[in-house]
């Protein structure tokens, strides 16, 4: 049965929106406030969240972001009063499936979970019935697919790189249901979501009345993680202190929960993903060099969406489908300058980007095929009509800029070679000075 976990300070709406939500046939669980309901959905881990927004203590942003970074993604759906919109909107943009203003409308409210629901169940069907979790066929994939194969069987650590939006920790995952440990836990950890100050406590867990607020004792995820796979992703916001501990971890194999000097045992294989450059930060002293190399024992890339636009029609075809299915739309075709626009583009978001962008196409428009004026609607920045040159113009400032002004790498992101480059900087009046750094 699924389990719908309804979160509201006001009694009334709690028995009232649950005895409708129930005879749809959802069980339900009802919290008072958002710390209730953090500690029912670690127990219990529910199939969808309905959640107010403004609660004393945590509010309802603050519980969705929580959930996230202890790695529960039940869809999560937001009530909120006209006042409080933005914080809701601002959740969205943050992975929420929707918020619905108060006084709720209950049908309205009964086809978001169904769909919800929906959208839930065929993602993991989805995920069972694919041998492989990340999409694409091109040469750059089928190398990052190789690389994992080759290292999934072994229990090394891997430090896994990419730009943001790229698929990092889906390749963490991949690695993990290939390895020996895949019938354990696959525990996410994004180390910038987390409180600094917390981290520690959340990673390593406390005893009782180890800091104000310890009411008892708390496992953290390296317990989380027992038999399985710890997934630690933005490493290189961990602070120092903690830096210290977790390299203490990997060497001992044994750690101690906050305030307490019992030792427990760490059985969990560590993935560890950035979008930085960690070698820049151990030169700066930020990150400790000892413990870099101790994460980076593998080194995995993953690819930027504009080194395989092969992928692209691939990505569509899944993306606007999967959107289609929870709409109940029929799955759009898609023209050929549909693609070829979307082929031309650069994407600095890479496949998140591209996954918003049909997902919004999708629902909005509803359209029978995706054609290229639907791009130029939705997206004039992007895709509006545009001189080829200023184009051309932005696209290689643009890949000079992400790679600090080294031509060499500018030039292998846009495809070309470096002689072709350089023609197109002079004769586009592009001098070395218009982008930061050198060879």
């Amino acid at each position: 049965m699924t389990t719908v976990l309804l979160v509201d300070d006001k009694e009334n709406i709690r028995t009232v929106m649950g005895a409708v939500i129930r005879r749809e046939g959802f069980e339900v669980l009802t919290a008072a406030d958002g710390r209730e309901a953090l500690d029912l959905a670690l127990e219990r881990t529910p199939d969808l969240v309905l959640s107010d927004v403004r609660m004393d203590g945590m509010s309802g942003t603050e519980l969705f972001r929580e959930l996230r970074s202890r790695g529960i993604s039940a869809p999560f759906v937001f009530m909120t009063a006209y006042a409080s919109v933005p914080d809701a909107v601002d959740a969205i943009r943050d992975g929420a499936v929707h918020y619905l203003t108060k006084p709720v409308d209950y049908g309205e409210l009964l086809r978001i979970i169904r769909r919800a629901v929906l959208h839930k169940s065929g993602e993991a069907q989805a995920e069972r019935s694919s041998s492989r979790s990340i999409l694409g066929s091109g040469p750059a994939v089928r190398k990052l697919l190789a690389r994992i194969e080759a290292v999934a069987a072994s229990e090394a650590t891997v430090l896994i790189r990419g730009e943001n939006g790229t698929g990092k920790e889906l390749a963490a995952r991949a690695i993990h249901s290939r390895s020996p440990r895949r019938n354990g836990p696959f525990v996410p950890v994004h180390c910038a979501a987390l409180n600094p100050n917390l981290l520690e406590s959340e990673l390593f867990g406390h005893e009782a009345g180890a800091f104000t607020g310890a009411l008892r004792r708390k496992e953290g995820y390296l317990e989380a993680a027992r038999g399985g796979t710890l997934f630690l992703d933005e490493v290189s916001e961990i602070g120092p202190e903690t830096q210290v501990k977790l390299l203490r971890v990997l060497q001992e194999r044994a750690y101690s929960r906050v305030g307490g000097t019992d030792l427990v045992r760490a059985d969990f294989r560590l993935l560890a993903a950035t979008n930085r450059n960690l070698e820049a930060l151990v030169a700066a002293g930020t990150f400790r060099s000892d413990l870099y190399y101790r994460l980076d024992v593998v080194p995995l890339s993953v690819p930027p969406l504009r080194e395989r636009r092969e992928d692209i029609p691939e990505l569509v075809e899944h993306f606007a489908g999967r959107v289609a299915a929870a709409e109940g739309l029929d799955r759009p075709g898609t023209t050929e300058d549909f693609l070829a626009a979307l082929k031309g583009y650069l994407w600095p978001g890479n496949v998140r980007e591209l996954e918003n962008l049909v997902e919004r196409l999708v629902v909005l428009y509803r359209p029978k095929v995706l054609e290229a004026r639907l791009l130029e609607e939705e997206a004039p920045d992007r895709f509006g009509p545009m001189d080829p040159d200023a184009r051309e113009r932005t696209e290689i400032l643009d890949a000079l800029r992400r790679s600090g002004g080294n031509k060499s790498a500018a030039a292998r992101s846009l495809g070309i070679s470096r002689r072709a480059l350089y023609y197109r900087m002079s004769r586009l009046g592009i001098e070395a000075g218009d982008a930061p750094g050198n060879d």
